[in-house]
Parts: C-alpha cells; sequence; structure tokens
C-alpha cells in the first residue's frame, strides 16, 4: 500500500492529542463527512503570502513585523504541494507540504515561515507540537530537494485586531466597505527534521499497513463522537 501524508497531519502524530483510531480512519476513509475549511481563513492565508511577496518585491527586504527572521537576499516561491514532496526511502512513505513562504538568508541558508491567522497562546502544547512537526516536515522535503540548508522555521500568529477601541478608528471605513488590523508574532521551532520526522514516518506506516482500526486512546473525543454517531446510525 502507497501511503502520502502531508505535513500538517503529520503533525497530528507527534501531538498528545494522537490516537491511533483516528489515524487509521484518516489514511484511510477518504473523504471524511463533516469537515471543511472556512473559506474566508483560506482567502486570509493566500492575501498574507500576497502582501509579504508584494512588499518584498517593491522594497527589496521584508516588512518591519518580519525583519527579526534576519537578512533576506531572496523570496523564494514556495512549490506547490504536488512538487514539494519526498519518498521516505525507509518506510516508502510519501510527505508532502506548502510552505506559506521560504526565503533563502544573506549566509544562502534558509527560512521557512507558516502564518497561522491566530492569536498566540503560549499555553496550547497540543497545537504547539503539532506545529513544530509540520514546520520540520517543509524542512525534511526542502532540503531533499535542495533548499539546504534549512536553518530557521518560525509560525508567525497574525492577531486579528478587533477590540472595541481599534473599531471606533474612523480611518478603517472607506466607500468600499471597511479594514481590519492584523499583529504578527513570531514563534521560532526548533530545527530538527532529521530527529523528528523519521519516527512519526515509522509510525504513519505501522498504522497505515493495519488491515482494521486500531484501539483508540482513552478520552478520545473524536472517537466518543464518531460512536455516537454509528449509534444513532443503527436505531
Amino acid at each position: 500500500m502507497s501511503l502520502t501524508i502531508s505535513s500538517g497531519d503529520l503533525g497530528y502524530y507527534g501531538s498528545d492529542r494522537f490516537c491511533p483510531r483516528c489515524a487509521w480512519v484518516k489514511l484511510h476513509l477518504k473523504p471524511l463527512p463533516y469537515q471543511s475549511f472556512p473559506g474566508i481563513f483560506s482567502a486570509i492565508d493566500r492575501y498574507n503570502k500576497l502582501i509579504v511577496q508584494n512588499y518584498y518585491d517593491r522594497e527589496s527586504g521584508l516588512p518591519q513585523w518580519l525583519r527579526e527572521l534576519g537578512e533576506v537576499e531572496e523570496w523564494v516561491e514556495p512549490p506547490h504541494w504536488k512538487k514539494f514532496s519526498v519518498m521516505d526511502s525507509t518506510t516508502g512513505v510519501t510527505l508532502r507540504g506548502e510552505a506559506d513562504a521560504i526565503f533563502r538568508m544573506s549566509d544562502r541558508s534558509y527560512t521557512i515561515v507558516d502564518y497561522k491567522t491566530s492569536k498566540y497562546t503560549p499555553g496550547q502544547r497540543g497545537m504547539s507540537q503539532q506545529y513544530e512537526v509540520q514546520l520540520n516536515g517543509y524542512a525534511y522535503i526542502g532540503e531533499r530537494l535542495g533548499l539546504s540548508p534549512v536553518t530557521q522555521l518560525s509560525l508567525v500568529y497574525m492577531e486579528p485586531q478587533t477590540d472595541d477601541k481599534t473599531s471606533q478608528n474612523p480611518q478603517l471605513v472607506d466607500s468600499l466597505g471597511f479594514s481590519m488590523g492584523f499583529e504578527a508574532t513570531i514563534v521560532p521551532i526548533d530545527v530538527k527534521p532529521g530527529m523528528l520526522i523519521p519516527p512519526l514516518l515509522e509510525k504513519v506506516k505501522e498504522i497505515g499497513e493495519m488491515e482494521g482500526p486500531p484501539p483508540n486512546r482513552s478520552g478520545c473525543s473524536d472517537c466518543q463522537a464518531l460512536n455516537g454517531l454509528i449509534t444513532g446510525l443503527g436505531r
């Protein structure tokens, strides 16, 4: 069986929320029902990328809120996920992804960035683990496709400014509608693709080769919801 997994989905395997049964379901039963990603977030993410790209093209540098990343020599267009993929020779699992931003730095190393339209909350351990794997997955792919070395990974949280005081600014309203500001928070991620990614690909292979679903993680809310659905349909 040929297995393919995205870096984002691989992140689930490295989080405290990992459930073997849910992982098996996601690998074997596609498409899953009732799953959707609000289109507005996709539009904001794409707009975020375009804002940075166009600023760099005009100014030959990063916006002020990204400059702590360091001196950038070149903005690299992130490859589409169909091209940004590698097959792991040990497991046979193909890892793919699509980074939000890739920069070649002045020392010829690479920085990979992922934008999150969200408020940064340091206590969100589960999501932090998942994002750490996601970005290291991009580094794992990139270094095998010639974007080497990857020496910096960063999450950039873009928090919408929606407080009462901000909303009173008359400059936010014009004849077309209104504008919304975003405040950036850069969160560095440890670069360790060689240590982090191979064991998780082994985990994907192990789950993928099972003929039936394994036992669920105790207390898994998704499994509880699935069991409730199955029970309800059986009535």
